[in-house]
């Protein structure tokens, strides 16, 4: 029998339901190919190396496996509904524990590389792709075609980086940007489940002979899962939300730092906007001017009070000349 949970091919919707020796075979695959996937991982988030970090999604079954979750939950097989969803839970696990081991090895960075902090941050835009993105792997299970578009989907949906940042950014003390790994993943958990569950129904792979039981179950998966994707959606909106207005007084605030810095010797080398702190980082010869007159005005042009952090830096300039 083919384990369709070892990818999302061309394969019979009963096929990502193995049994007996079927199953125990690919729980040995499932783990070995994780394990790896999550090594993968964690180093190129470490290396900050794109080709690693895909390298993890494509070797990772993960996704196989929460689509045989949602195939459970719409063919009304309880049993599978429970082991699909302890094999997710323990895989998540297992993958969160090799990133916290990698990162108790490495030594520990100055600061979070891009690849990390890039998955520490989730908003909609990460809802809207894992939906398109399950929608394309369910279709593939459903109607057992399109092979050529499954490691488009494997890269697309993000589930074992997002775990691996997890593990490391616990071991590394920062449990906010853990927290915020753990909602992109548990994001596109849902998300896949919500949206495969609709298109294997669309697809007819849910029983229509079900009785009364079955569609009540059935109903029962569906609805929980849409409450939870519910529910994530509300932090993802707020951080959607709080990227655009700091890029929005970002942009505002600009010309008016500029103005405040005048004809001196800085360099403005980092400035955001975030909530009612304004952090701006200089780096010149030239010490900065009062802070005060330029608090005044970013509250003026913002219509709200702000308060001025900033981090200078000061650099000698030397200079001389010689005669032959």
């Amino acid at each position: 029998m083919v384990d369709a949970r070892q990818s999302l091919g061309p394969a019979l919707l009963d096929d990502l339901f193995p049994e007996g020796p079927a199953f125990r075979r690919s729980l040995v695959t499932f783990t070995a190919l994780l394990a790896l996937a999550s090594l993968i991982a964690a180093f190129g988030l470490f290396q900050d190396s794109v080709a690693s970090i895909i390298g993890a999604m494509l070797v990772a079954p993960l996704g196989g496996a929460i689509m045989a979750f949602a195939g459970a939950l719409v063919t009304g097989r309880s049993r599978w509904v429970l082991v699909t969803l302890l094999q997710v839970s323990l895989g998540a696990l297992m993958t969160i524990g090799i990133g916290y081991l990698v990162a108790a090895v490495l030594p520990d960075p100055l600061h979070l590389t891009p690849a990390l902090a890039a998955r520490t941050s989730p908003d909609l835009l990460d809802l809207g792709v894992a939906l398109a993105a399950g929608a394309a792997g369910a279709f593939v299970a459903a109607r057992h075609t399109g092979t050529d578009a499954l490691p488009g989907v494997a890269i697309a949906v993000s589930l074992v980086p997002p775990l691996a940042t997890v593990g490391i950014c616990l071991r590394l003390g920062l449990p906010d940007a853990a927290t915020g790994a753990l909602l992109l993943f548990l994001t596109n958990f849902a998300a896949i489940t919500v949206v495969a569950c609709v298109v294997f129904v669309l697809a007819h792979a849910a029983p229509s002979g079900a009785d009364v039981r079955e569609r009540r179950q059935l109903q029962a998966g569906f609805a929980i899962s849409a409450v939870a994707l519910a529910a994530l959606a509300v932090p993802l909106a707020w951080n959607s939300w709080s990227q655009m207005r700091s890029i929005s007084y970002g942009t505002l605030g600009a010309p008016i730092v500029r103005a405040w810095i005048g004809d001196r010797d800085l360099e403005v080398t980092d400035w955001a906007i975030e909530g009612s702190v304004a952090r701006i980082d200089l780096r010149g010869s030239d010490a900065p001017p009062d802070v005060r007159p330029l608090a005044a005005t970013l509250a003026a042009a913002l219509g709200e009070p702000v308060r001025i952090e900033v981090t200078y830096t000061p650099v000698e300039r030397l200079s001389g000349s010689g005669q032959p």
